[in-house]
């Protein structure tokens, strides 16, 4: 096993949205996601500010860029599809899951946890 890999376990990861009180995410936990958080424990992406205007409002938040960021976060949301499919199917039986994944970390706090930037 790569030593990068090694080091970036499930476990650490909902042990850090745990200390922020966030939920363990089942997205994390998928091969994809862990080879990529991995890699950005190696070697951190940029951290860029973002700002919208909307009339006389506006919004500021910081995300992470770049290629390992952006299939981070398509996991992520490819997560999130099959769970709102899951609920369209049948709401009932699926409502837990996909609620769970609504309160979810998002891939911004999976890459702060993973750096201990929590």
């Amino acid at each position: 096993m790569n030593t990068v890999t090694a080091d970036v376990r499930p476990a650490k990861i909902a042990h850090a949205f745990h200390a922020q009180a966030l939920p363990a995410a089942p997205w994390t936990v998928d091969r994809r996601a862990r080879l990529l958080l991995a890699s950005i424990a190696a070697n951190p992406p940029e951290l860029v500010e973002h700002q919208a205007r909307y009339g006389r409002s506006s919004d500021c938040w910081v995300a992470y860029a770049g290629y390992r960021a952006e299939a981070l976060e398509a996991v992520r949301m490819e997560h999130g599809q099959r769970a709102l499919d899951a609920y369209h199917t049948d709401p009932e039986a699926s409502e837990a899951a996909f609620n769970a994944w609504c309160y979810a970390p998002t891939a911004t706090q999976a890459i702060d946890a993973v750096m201990g930037s929590c």
